[in-house]
């Protein structure tokens, strides 16, 4: 049988670089930690050195939040702790990063020690707190690829033979494209969106990133222009998000049609808006509130749009018609002329 993950041997700790800030401003905090996965039989370096890193990355972000949490309340910000969990993934950034492997009796095991920096003056935790949904939106995503990336290693500690080659490989892959995808999203949730269009620029060049990881590559580079108000941009990575042969099953590349919805309804283009607003909310999980909010208002500006054409008014989006106005206006005249 393959040893299991024998959990995250953590040794996490804060060094200081200053002391805990107060109301005038806040200092770098360098967080180290630890996580270790002990290989079994047959199992692969690279999935026990990814392995470990993710409990590392976990166990800093942590660790990253006890100490945002404190700085927030210097700050009067009021954060849930999942706003908590949430803005620490978000600051946390790598700086090292060392992989010992070490044979323990007759078991490899991987080490993985990660130097990390929690620096909140690189970031405006207002905006952040005051663009929750937005954010949320994207560390739902992060967590799920993690989660993902979990239940396939849960699944290849328990295979064998071929069916445990064959997860190896996906697991692999999901690992190495997975970090590229959350450090991306973590520059997006920053505002460090031009970093991560070159990141997501590289992958999306790499000919070997096919399928489902090479359109949300896209869609993620979309997101970024998204933030950066380059529309034509975003939505030409939108298309090519579409067109590229995908399912949802591993990324939630659903999520093109809510950010293609938004900004055809900032340009007036009502039933486009609805109809891709609509295709997100069917292919959502049906919790997204804004979501929701937002398709029924594209639905009613839609609406409403068809019947004032019906009517013959100029529609919705124009307003006052003013040719009718002074039409009216004209003809008014012209008959008080006549009665005089």
């Amino acid at each position: 049988m393959i040893q299991k993950l024998c959990g995250a041997v953590i040794a996490v700790f804060f060094v200081l670089c200053m002391t805990l800030p107060g109301t005038a401003g806040a200092t770098a905090q360098i967080i180290e930690a630890d996580g270790v996965y002990t290989m079994g039989d047959n199992d692969s370096p690279k999935i026990a050195r990814d392995a470990a890193r993710q409990e590392a990355m976990r166990s800093a972000t942590e660790q990253a939040g006890v100490y945002v949490e404190s700085y927030t309340e210097t700050q009067n910000l009021t954060l849930t702790k999942d706003e908590v969990r949430m803005v620490a993934g978000t600051v946390l950034r790598v700086l090292q990063e060392k992989a010992t492997p070490e044979l323990i009796g007759d078991a490899w095991r991987y080490s993985v020690h990660l130097v990390c920096e929690v620096d909140t003056a690189k970031v405006d935790l207002a905006s952040l707190a005051s663009n929750k949904a937005e954010i949320a939106r994207l560390q739902k995503e992060r967590d799920a690829l993690k989660q993902q990336n979990d239940d396939l290693l849960a699944r290849y500690e328990r295979a064998q033979g071929t069916e445990k080659a064959a997860i190896g490989i996906q697991l692999e892959e999901s690992y190495t494209l997975g970090r590229v995808f959350d450090e991306a999203a973590a520059m997006i949730q920053r505002g460090e969106e031009r970093r991560a269009i070159g990141e997501l620029s590289h992958l999306i060049d790499d000919p070997r990133v096919t399928g489902s990881p090479r359109a949300y590559a896209y869609y993620l580079r979309g997101r970024a222009y998204y933030e950066l108000h380059s529309d034509d941009l975003a939505l030409a990575d939108f298309s090519s998000a579409d067109r590229t042969p995908h399912t949802d099953d591993l990324y939630p590349i659903w999520r093109l049609h809510q950010y293609r919805g938004r900004i055809y309804y900032e340009k007036e283009r009502y039933d486009d808006a609805a109809a891709e607003l609509r295709l997100a909310w069917d292919a959502s999980d049906k919790t997204d509130d804004e979501l929701w909010m937002n398709l029924r208002r594209a639905e009613q500006r839609a609406d409403q749009e068809r019947r004032h054409m019906e009517r013959g008014d100029g529609g919705a989006r124009r307003g006052i018609n003013w040719t009718q106005v002074i039409t009216e206006i004209i003809r008014g005249s012209m008959q008080q002329s006549q009665g005089e």
